[in-house]
């Protein structure tokens, strides 16, 4: 059975057809759409002003939320307007609680509260309500990264250390699980720590490969050594990363102080 043909016109005004329809069907839907055009040709102001327009104007749409969220980001990241991405954020939280956008919501606010306010309290209340509410959360490693290092800035190093050990044993493939081994292995460090620390640091030399973060990785061991006075076992770390490290001058007078003081012993 022959086929009839379709023209090319005729498909495109079927195309347009369904876009009028849609526009007409769901505005709400048509100007987060524009907004987010705009935003992809970086005409931010055009892009906030949908945003902003479609929780007024559409307050009971799907789409009032992420274009509530959308405005908090375009607020912090762009207009580097912190306390109005704070108060947006609050908004989105207060009238739309269960939405899926809520949980990234209070993440963003708690980074804001800890990298541009340095309020460590409310930035741990909001990425513990994160946890307690959003269990399920996509960005939950992100989550506990942040938490470490608001109690890290309180602080509370057993908090953080038990936040840091549920992070690598929950997500060891992450990220943020590896940094999360970075800051546990020098705040042990900076704790006189120093076998725990060599412990930590030696874990993390077994997972990397880049000659760069082994060499961290065994400047740590060496600085860990040489605070329970194995000098000797520093002093061959300290040797092994003279051509990794970014100061090879500086790892040379190292050891030849280490040296001298093993010939003193």
């Amino acid at each position: 059975m022959r086929r009839s043909a379709v023209s090319a016109p005729f498909l495109l005004l079927l195309v347009l057809a369904s876009v009028v329809l849609v526009s007409c069907s769901d505005p709400a839907r048509a100007r987060f759409e524009q907004a987010e055009k705009a935003f992809l040709e970086k005409k931010m102001d055009a892009a906030l002003a949908d945003y902003r327009s479609i929780p007024i104007e559409f307050p009971q749409s799907r789409y009032a939320p992420p274009a509530l969220l959308r405005q908090g980001d375009l607020f912090g990241s762009y207009y580097h307007n912190a306390e109005a991405a704070v108060e947006v954020y609050t908004s989105l939280l207060f009238n739309f609680p269960g939405s899926p956008e809520a949980p990234r919501a209070v993440m963003r606010r708690a980074e804001i509260h800890l990298r541009e306010f340095f309020d460590y309290v409310t930035a741990v209340a909001d990425l513990e309500l994160v946890r307690a509410q959003y269990p399920a959360f996509a960005e939950m490693d992100r989550v506990m990264l942040l938490l470490a290092k608001a109690y890290r800035g309180l602080p509370d190093p057993a908090r953080q250390a038990k936040v840091l050990s549920e992070l690598v044993e929950q997500y060891p493939d992450s990220p943020r699980a590896m940094e999360g081994r970075w800051i546990n292995a020098y705040t042990l460090l900076g704790q006189e720590q120093y076998a725990e620390a060599d412990r930590a640091f030696e874990k993390i030399l077994s997972l990397v490969s880049d000659p760069k973060e082994a060499a961290r990785a065994r400047w740590g061991m060496a600085q860990a050594r040489e605070g329970q006075g194995d000098l000797a076992s520093a002093l061959l770390l300290y040797e092994a990363i003279r051509e990794d490290w970014e100061d090879p001058e500086f790892i040379a007078g190292k050891v030849e102080r280490l040296k001298k003081r093993l010939e003193t012993r």
